[in-house]
């Protein structure tokens, strides 16, 4: 009966809050070593594809092929029909052994000059691939064709990109990070863990949470250290929550339990769940809490909160280690203005802006 009703609800979500993936090139097919990546239309040969076989700091690792330039300027085109009535993300893997300006632009016509709209503009002069990713609120037209600019700066001798996506974002499109824990735990002791609400969605939702279990008992909410049972999810944005619960202490060792966390928004149209497993523990049997660390804000002023239970590192963006902890609890962490990678104990790595 659990799997049916995990089932039912997973085809609810799906119907209102799948993000239908427009385009995807991990330049993994098809090409051929230093000529111009296959489907795309470049306008001259400083764009090509390459190989090489190596390990990557980005969780989007798809493979061991890409696109690069080293030209002066670059241009390469993608068709692919955006209609002004919906919004967009572009998302894409950069890396450059210099520094380099990379744009995508929006356009009629697979030339530099037939490009209107600018969707995206960063700068990347990382040694390690950065998400270089934009959420396109209004198209101002409907456009035939997505071009990728790429412009040296001070000297930059080669931007490398991979993994470029093109995403339709809908409405409502907000998940729970993870969206289950297992663990194991004696009857009768209290569970403490943490997950991240996403919000994919081009519009902001007040989230309200509910819990649905027979197994366990006493289950609170935590947003920002304070508990509730609602909070506000901006569009693109994240917000980390802890839960609290207790196992019901007439479990009997070995069972399988859970208390399913429910999220909604005010219209009914969208839903999401995180399920926190827990297997009794027999007598003698260590538990095993399973606790994730959570970090924010993100972006962050200087100061960031690092919250849960493992080890962690911190990479600057040249990839060098500047600080690497264990932690059981909540603590702050000061950085410099800057680009950082922290790597958890569970090897996912996530990005954190200083500003």
């Amino acid at each position: 009966m659990k799997k049916l009703i995990i089932t039912l609800l997973i085809l609810v979500a799906a119907k209102f809050s799948f993000a239908s993936g427009l385009f995807f090139d991990s330049f993994e097919y098809v090409n051929h070593d230093l000529q111009s990546p296959a489907g795309w239309i470049c306008e001259d040969d400083s764009w090509l594809a390459g190989y090489l076989q190596k390990d990557h700091n980005r969780v989007a690792h798809t493979g061991n092929w890409y696109a690069f330039t080293n030209g002066s300027e670059s241009w390469m085109f993608m068709s692919s029909y955006m209609s002004q009535d919906l919004k967009f993300r572009f998302t894409v893997w950069a890396i450059s052994d210099g520094e380099y300006q990379l744009e995508i632009w929006g356009g009629n016509s697979a030339e530099s000059s037939a490009m209107t709209q600018l969707f995206v503009s960063e700068n990347v002069n990382s040694g390690n691939y950065v998400k270089v990713s934009a959420y396109i609120e209004e198209m101002l037209g409907n456009y035939e064709y997505f071009g990728i600019h790429a412009v040296p700066v001070n000297g930059g001798s080669m931007l490398t990109i991979d993994d470029v996506s093109v995403d339709i974002i809908n409405q409502y499109d907000f998940h729970a990070s993870p969206s289950q824990i297992d663990t194991v735990m004696q009857p009768g002791a209290q569970a403490v863990f943490n997950w991240k609400m996403i919000n994919e969605g081009y519009e902001d939702v007040t989230i309200y949470m509910s819990a649905h279990s027979s197994h366990f008992t006493d289950v609170h909410f935590y947003v920002n250290g304070v508990m509730t049972n609602q909070f506000f999810l901006p569009h693109d944005g994240m917000v980390p929550v802890r839960g609290v619960a207790t196992l019901s202490p007439d479990m009997e060792p070995g069972s399988t339990n859970w208390v399913d966390i429910m999220f909604t928004i005010d219209c009914g149209c969208s839903t999401a769940m995180f399920t926190y497993w827990a297997t009794a523990a027999e007598d003698g049997i260590e538990e095993n809490h399973v606790n994730p660390i959570n970090i924010y804000p993100n972006p962050s002023k200087g100061q960031i909160t690092i919250e849960g239970t493992g080890s962690y590192s911190v990479f600057n963006s040249l990839g060098q280690e500047v600080l690497r902890r264990n932690i059981a609890g909540k603590e702050t962490v000061e950085l410099p203005k800057g680009v950082y990678f922290i790597r958890k104990d569970d090897k996912a790595t996530e990005k954190i802006i200083v500003e």
